[in-house]
């Protein structure tokens, strides 16, 4: 035993000796890989507030040969498939303070550098910059505008030598818009009521509503919904405006589409169904006396089948064709005359959706419509139609607007209105928060059978400065200019307006 105890005692004063001389080799920290190849002794570091004592970079491996477990995570294997993959090339020497720099941005840890400020990739432009940033609600985004302003009308009724007013203008909006990967929902409600302080009678409500809906069946077959409504009054100055009424009286329209859509590789076919009614509210006179307009309501149901082709991207030619039906709730008016009537129309043109370039369609085409009384002659003759919007540059937007329809008049011996309307609006940013707007818009009124054609001129302008997201300072002028066959009723119009406008 005591034999044993003296062993032990001089195992360890020669193990004292090994790791006190620096010179003497240590024990490795892995075992060899092979018999023939010894690796090389494992680095060793002297701690400078312990001298003498060893200090490992890396705590030592478990596992014998190549193909072993090392507990230290390191992957031989994956080291070298790396280092093949790097292509190496010829060093360039560089001056010190560039290679400490250099150093210092590699790893400041190291060399106690201040790290630099990586800045978070730069965001894409915003296509309208003040324009309303909307409230999350859902799955959907809600935004809203709401106007207010005031101004002077030089003709507030519309007509030769109207009396001029001071009025107020309160109009809000709203739009909802679904964030959806498929399908889409859009609904939008703008309204406005001018109220006239000289001219009472001229006080007036507007409103539009609608809903529009798109369902993808597949990649080729979808289906569109669209809800409509809206509230107007007769045009003050208009031959069928009701000249003794206490305010224009009221007319309600409302109405609704489903389509079908299936494309072929780059053909596409369409087939919507719609409807809408038109009811007239009575006019109260300033006699007193009510006066019944109800036999100017009717229902008009129609048909469209509509081809196009996709010719490049973002081009496509289509044919429309079309026909309707005017049904109304009396089938003889008040004056003995049968105003129902059918339709047809038959147009081709463009499809452009080249966003951020040219957005919208044009089109020409012809229009017809019989009527069932004899006495009542046949509208007929040449349609255009346009709802373009072309972004001449990322400041400048130009809209084409164009429309040619047939409306039901009460004009004596006039069997309908057949309207033909163009407008174009340039609007140009002079600053990202100072848009100015003008607009110049010329529209041929033409009562078929009565002799009567009127000629409307409008032309405005318009400045927006924006404090901020939320609110601007918006002022315009107009101009209005009537001038008709029939003489004695030629007027003119100019309107001043300034007022706020709020978002969200």
């Amino acid at each position: 035993m005591l034999g044993a105890f003296a062993l032990a005692c001089g195992a360890a004063a020669a193990w004292a000796q090994v790791t006190d001389d620096p010179a003497k080799p240590v024990l490795r920290s892995t075992l060899a890989a092979t018999t023939t190849t010894p690796p090389a002794p494992a680095p060793r570091a002297t701690d400078a507030t312990t001298p003498g004592t060893i200090r490992y970079l890396s705590p030592p491996g478990i596992g014998a040969g190549p193909t072993g477990f090392i507990s230290t995570g390191f992957d031989p294997r994956r080291a070298r498939k790396a280092k093949k993959s790097v292509t190496t090339r010829p060093a360039v020497p560089a001056p010190a303070a560039a290679a400490t720099t250099t150093e210092a941005r590699a790893n400041p840890d190291l060399t106690g550098a201040i790290a630099p400020v990586r800045r978070p990739p730069r965001r894409l432009e915003d296509e309208e910059p003040f324009g309303p940033a909307g409230i999350p609600f859902g799955s959907f985004t809600l935004r809203s505008i709401l106007d207010l302003s005031a101004g002077y009308d030089t003709n507030a009724l519309r007509t030769p030598g109207g009396p001029g007013s001071w009025f107020t203008v309160v109009a809000p909006q709203f739009s909802l818009r679904s964030n959806w990967a498929r399908h889409e929902l859009n609904a939008e409600l703008r309204g406005s009521y001018s109220s006239y302080y000289d001219v009472s009678a001229n006080n007036r409500p507007e409103a539009y509503a609608n809903i529009r809906g798109r369902i993808d069946v597949s990649t080729l077959t979808r289906l569109e919904i669209e809800g409509r409504a809206a509230l107007t009054t007769e045009s003050p100055g208009s031959p069928d405006a009701v000249s003794t009424a206490v305010r224009p009286p009221n007319v309600y329209s409302y109405g609704s589409t489903i389509g079908v859509m299936q494309r072929f590789n780059r053909f596409e076919l369409a087939l919507r169904g719609l409807v809408d009614r038109y009811t007239y509210e009575n006019a109260m006179l300033t006699s007193g006396a009510i006066f019944d307009l109800s036999d100017r309501n009717y229902v008009a149901p129609g048909l469209r089948l509509r081809g196009s082709y996709e010719l490049s991207e973002g081009i496509k030619p289509f044919v429309e064709i079309g026909v309707d039906r005017r049904m109304f709730d009396r089938e003889i008016d008040f004056t003995g005359i049968r105003r129902g009537s059918d339709g047809w129309l038959v147009r081709g043109g463009f499809a452009f959706e080249r966003k951020g370039f040219l957005t919208g369609e044009v089109s020409a085409g012809y229009l017809q419509r019989r009527y069932r009384d004899p006495s009542l002659p046949e509208i007929s003759g040449l349609i255009f139609d346009s709802s373009l919007v072309w972004t001449a540059t990322p400041l400048t937007k130009v809209t084409l607007y164009a429309v040619s329809t047939i409306d039901e008049t009460m004009v004596p011996s006039a069997s309908g209105l057949f309207r033909h309307e163009a407008r174009i609006t340039v609007e140009h940013a002079f600053r990202r928060w100072l848009l100015g707007s003008v607009s110049l818009g010329y529209g041929i009124e033409d009562y078929r059978g009565s002799g009567l054609v009127d000629h409307r001129l409008r032309a405005s302008a318009s400045l927006t400065y924006y404090f901020n997201r939320m609110l601007a300072l918006r002022g315009e002028l107009r101009h209005e200019r009537l001038r008709s066959d029939l003489p004695g009723q030629d007027y003119t119009a100019n309107v001043a307006l300034l007022g706020l406008r709020l978002q969200r």
